[in-house]
């Protein structure tokens, strides 16, 4: 049966793009070099979406000797009416979400959306936490979304690793990787032991958005292209090198608007703790 058997479902802004790029190193596992595919749920734009199964399964080389093929899209965590398709395409598929810090999590996806232009480069973070950005809290809120997941599946087909653990212990990960998918043992993939996708400083996202951003709106197939390109990957690497990154998430914190996420976050660091991540601190 030509199936998709493999899921990256989130969590976005969290470590996913690192998880896809280890996955895909794997000999016998195949990432579709489309990251983002939107297929199964309501998410993303239509017309950057497959119209069809056909066209889903035209990113997948089925006819190639591998074990898995893998969809590499974070936003089907969010609701699980999408949990119960993917199910209803293929019921034995394995799963994996990564998690991060709740609060650095909002905070990469905070910037990310002044990246994207959903937000105005001059918006305060309590400014997007009082209604301009509800999706900030929501994303965060791990223990509202995975569960539907866990639900469906069970722990034999769905994992959640941490961003955080992962980076401390790379190799623990990958271990932890290969013996959930009952993969022949590899060489850990190096060089890559940080997420690949970093938001850009002010100067690289006034870029993104003046270049990008358009391209996306109008052209959503050069746009694909695009995501998948080893020199606009290169590109993007060196831009960042000029321009900068984000850089320190604690800058945007006050104590005040810190004690506020820990509280709203209390359920979600619980959850993590009932995970095994002990290198989450609650509040």
């Amino acid at each position: 049966m030509n199936r998709v058997n493999l899921f990256l479902i989130g969590v976005n802004k969290a470590g996913t793009s690192w998880l896809y790029y280890l996955l895909d190193q794997h000999p016998e596992v195949f990432m579709a070099e489309a990251k983002e595919l939107y297929f199964f749920g309501e998410a993303g734009r239509a017309e950057e979406r497959p119209d069809t199964l056909d066209d889903y399964h035209g990113h997948f080389p089925f006819d190639a000797d591998y074990q898995y093929f893998g969809d590499a899209t974070v936003m089907y965590y969010r609701h699980a009416e999408t949990a119960d398709a993917i199910q209803a395409y293929n019921p034995d598929a394995k799963l994996l979400a990564i998690v991060r810090d709740p609060i650095q999590r909002l905070l990469s996806q905070f910037q990310y959306h002044k990246q994207l232009g959903l937000l105005n480069e001059s918006t305060s973070l309590s400014e997007a936490l009082d209604g301009r950005d509800p999706k900030l809290l929501r994303d965060s809120h791990y223990e509202e979304t995975l569960p539907a997941y866990t639900e469906r599946f069970g722990p034999e087909q769905f994992r959640i690793v941490s961003l955080e653990a992962g980076k401390d212990t790379p190799g623990a990960l990958w271990a932890t990787l290969l013996d959930f998918l009952s993969l022949p043992n590899a060489p850990r993939p190096t060089g890559e032991d940080r997420p690949e996708n970093p938001t850009g400083s002010a100067a690289f996202r006034a870029v993104y958005r003046m270049t990008v951003r358009p391209l996306r709106r109008h052209l959503p197939g050069a746009y694909r292209w695009l995501l998948g390109s080893p020199p606009a990957r290169t590109a993007k690497r060196a831009l960042l090198r000029l321009l900068g990154t984000a850089g320190s998430k604690t800058d945007l914190l006050p104590p005040d608007l810190e004690t506020r996420l820990r509280d709203e976050f209390a359920p979600t660091y619980a959850y993590l703790q009932t995970l095994g991540f002990d290198v989450y601190e609650g509040p």
